[in-house]
């Protein structure tokens, strides 16, 4: 993809500054983006509740050890840029669309891409924080921690390229959407999953 339409799919520049050349190919991408924003919503597999309760983990005080080691060990907030983030789902839309008869794309080796995704949730009044979504079974399996005691639960989590929803699971039992997401879907119960969408990492030379 040239750097000029890359660009303009980052948001970085308008199409009016984009090389005329470019514009075809601009508004074929776009058509993509609108394809993979239709996408209908994920619903949580009817075994959830019953899964959930089997994954629960058991809470236990911190004690200072803990809380200097979590402290020492605590990953760095990584921001993902929505803007970016929208040529994977067009790429995702036109892996749906493809042609019949089209060559298909090369399919992806034994070493696809992981992004690391840093997850913040701001709740003093909780006891424990968890992530929950399609990637890991809407089991919330991976626990926040809140290292210094601050009521910002953070956890890092390495995850492929796409689009993926989500939610937090507070106290082991009240589940939450992002207040801080990009953007939402409705998950078919009255309640609506943050959507994250991760790019590949570009390549190292």
């Amino acid at each position: 993809m040239r750097p000029e339409l890359q660009a303009y799919l980052d948001g970085e520049i308008s199409l009016l500054e984009l090389p005329a050349e470019l514009h075809a190919e601009a508004e074929r991408w776009e058509r993509l983006v609108a394809e993979a924003r239709k996408l209908g919503p994920q619903a949580a597999p009817a075994d959830l509740e019953a899964r959930i309760l089997a994954a629960l983990p058991q809470h236990r005080p911190k004690t200072t050890v803990h809380r200097l080691a979590a402290w020492a060990t605590r990953p760095r907030t990584v921001r993902v840029s929505p803007l970016a983030g929208l040529a994977a789902a067009a790429a995702i839309a036109f892996l749906i669309f493809w042609p019949r008869g089209a060559a298909p794309p090369p399919a992806a080796g034994p070493d696809d891409a992981t992004v690391y995704v840093q997850f913040v949730l701001e709740a003093p009044e909780a006891h424990s924080v968890a992530v929950a979504g399609d990637f890991n079974g809407w089991s919330p399996q991976v626990v926040l921690s809140d290292a210094d005691g601050d009521g910002i639960w953070t956890g890092r989590v390495a995850l492929k390229p796409g689009v993926h929803q989500y939610m937090f699971v507070i106290d082991e039992t009240q589940w939450m959407t992002d207040p801080q997401a990009d953007r939402y879907t409705d998950d078919g119960f009255g309640n609506r999953n943050a959507v994250l969408v991760l790019t590949e990492p570009a390549a190292r030379s």
